[in-house]
């Protein structure tokens, strides 16, 4: 018999033969379903939303949002407190699904190697450059060295799988074009190499061509030789598919017994008379479809939704606070033959004013074992504050309080959303012009655009003045009692998910009696961790503590160069 004739089927066949018989019943056996003797009184049918509401289920800790967040200081608290039941609520299919999917961001480990927006200008008072701070590097640095502590740990411990899935060692370059960018590079280098942490950092001066060849050659490749350039490279750089990496922490989380809730909305959360959180989420359930859990504990990892979720909260501290929301496009590369070509990171300066999220890059990737270019982004404002969020997002969380602060934060900053604006009408052929500014002799066939991830980032009042102001990086918000906590803003992010891990748990648990005997694990997850510093700042920063720190978490996590 043939495979054509085996594959087909005639009306007489038995898998067709329903038809030949008319359809009875409403139910998939046509006969009445069991009675239920445990919950007797369910309503039937189309009634079974006007059910009573469920008695709330009692749990230690709620989590919102499946990201890279919640997945930290939820597998960090079950670490310490098995026997907390603690509970993730996400709204969609899947974990890691918004900022923390491969490609909704960078993929860099910030580490401070070759941003340049971590190094603020000094100048002379001629206006010519003088110098760079360095104290945002290095702290951002010692942040990210947290991380590869703690990623290092949950490997030793089998948490997490082989880091190949994970994270690759990748060179961070730091890169100037032209006169003036490169004399910053230089600055750069002279403020950033005597530290420890940079004590490997390299440079190549604009005469040493062939070094900047064999270190980035799509870069030189095609260049105009009369246009100077000049480049920093580091080789303790990575980059982390973080996409890959909070699933494996979820997985380790419900492992260790955690429960996780995909297609669940939170809804409301209510403080009650004695301190807990009474929590209502929403799903697409046969009955009501209506939850209620109530905990000890509250954290709102929810990307932009965390300031709507505090806000439902009513707690004091999230006054004034607002969010302006940014996305863009990524422009990607999967030409085997380009990628084999540039397997670093490189970043460069950007526009007067532009947003540290805002400055281009062309990246190496390899999101879940796929590699990449990935250049960009290409900015755009939003009124969502998730990606797979609502137009009204911004509109719902508009308050009488934050209206203020936003029309003064806005108005400062007319010049950024000018500058978005244009990317948002920016031609392809303009955006392959910028991507030739790095790779001159791009393709224009090569270059995909797909959407990028949406950026929430701080709108609040400065502290000296009252005003209104827009803040880059991440805050952690709490309430006096730190029974609830949500972390806003964006930028480094996810590179510093274990120090803003444990700054939550500082500042909601420092004052509580089981810090005190969580102490010893932490020091065994993160060893240069301290209660008496900022969180995931090194207390001991000489050279043979940074270079023991860089060998023994790039052997566990297979990184080292």
């Amino acid at each position: 018999m043939s495979l054509e004739k085996r594959l087909s089927a005639s009306f007489d066949d038995s898998i067709n033969a329903s038809q030949l018989e008319a359809a009875r019943g409403a139910s998939i056996r046509n006969v009445e379903a069991p009675k239920n003797l445990s919950k007797p009184s369910d309503p039937p049918g189309c009634c079974a939303c006007f059910a009573p509401l469920p008695e709330p289920t009692e749990v230690d800790v709620v989590l919102i949002g499946a990201g890279v967040m919640s997945a930290t200081v939820g597998l960090m608290l079950k670490e310490l407190e098995p026997s907390w039941k603690c509970v993730m609520f996400e709204r969609l299919h899947a974990v890691a699904e918004e900022s923390s999917n491969g490609f909704n961001n960078a993929g860099t480990g910030h580490a401070g190697f070759m941003e340049p927006n971590y190094t603020k200008e000094v100048n002379n008072p001629d206006g010519s450059l003088k110098t760079v701070t360095t104290d945002k590097v290095i702290h951002v640095c010692e942040q990210f060295l947290s991380s590869r502590q703690y990623w290092e740990y949950l490997v030793r411990k089998g948490h997490l799988p082989d880091p190949d899935t994970f994270i690759h060692q990748t060179n961070h370059i730091a890169l100037g074009i032209g006169k003036d960018q490169c004399e910053f590079i230089k600055k750069r280098y002279e403020a950033m190499k005597p530290n420890p942490l940079f004590s490997s950092m390299e440079i190549a001066m604009p005469n040493e061509i062939e070094k900047q060849k064999k270190w980035a050659p799509l870069i030189l490749k095609g260049r105009d030789p009369s246009e100077p350039t000049c480049m920093t490279k580091i080789s303790h750089g990575t980059d982390v598919d973080f996409g890959t990496l909070t699933k494996s922490k979820v997985k380790a989380f419900m492992k260790l017994g955690g429960d996780l809730r995909l297609f669940t909305t939170v809804t409301g959360l209510k403080k009650e008379a004695d301190g807990r959180w009474l929590v209502t989420s929403k799903t697409q359930a046969a009955g009501k479809g209506v939850n209620k859990v109530r905990a000890k504990f509250v954290f709102a990892g929810a990307g932009g939704w965390a300031l709507i979720m505090l806000q439902k909260a009513g707690i004091s501290q999230v006054r004034g606070y607002m969010a302006l929301p940014v996305t863009g496009d990524w422009a990607v590369c999967q030409n085997p033959k380009v990628v084999a070509q540039h397997k670093v990171k490189v970043y460069a300066p950007g526009a007067p004013g532009a947003p540290p999220m805002s400055m281009p890059h062309l990246d190496y990737r390899t999101i879940c074992g796929k590699e990449a270019l990935l250049f960009g982004p290409f900015g755009s404002i939003t009124l969502k504050f998730l990606r797979f969020g609502s137009v009204f997002d911004a509109l719902k969380a508009l308050k009488p309080h934050n209206l203020f602060p936003t029309i003064q934060a806005l108005s400062k900053n007319l010049s950024l959303a000018v500058m978005l604006m244009k990317d948002v009408f920016k031609s392809g052929h303009g955006k392959l012009m910028d991507i030739r500014h790095y790779y001159p002799e791009a393709d224009p066939e090569d270059w995909t655009l797909i959407p990028a991830g949406v950026r929430a980032q701080i709108i609040k009042r400065d502290t000296k003045t009252g005003w209104g102001m827009l803040q880059f990086g991440t805050e952690v918000v709490h309430n006096e009692e730190g029974t609830i906590v949500g972390l806003l803003g964006a930028s480094p992010g996810a590179s510093t998910c274990v120090s803003i891990a444990l700054d939550t748990l500082q500042k909601c648990f420092g004052k509580k009696p089981e810090f005190k005997k969580w102490e010893p694990k932490l020091k065994e997850m993160i060893p240069t961790w301290t209660t008496d510093g900022f969180a995931g700042d090194l207390k001991d920063c000489s050279q043979r503590v940074v270079d023991g720190l860089y060998t023994k978490t790039g052997k566990g996590l297979k990184v080292y160069p």
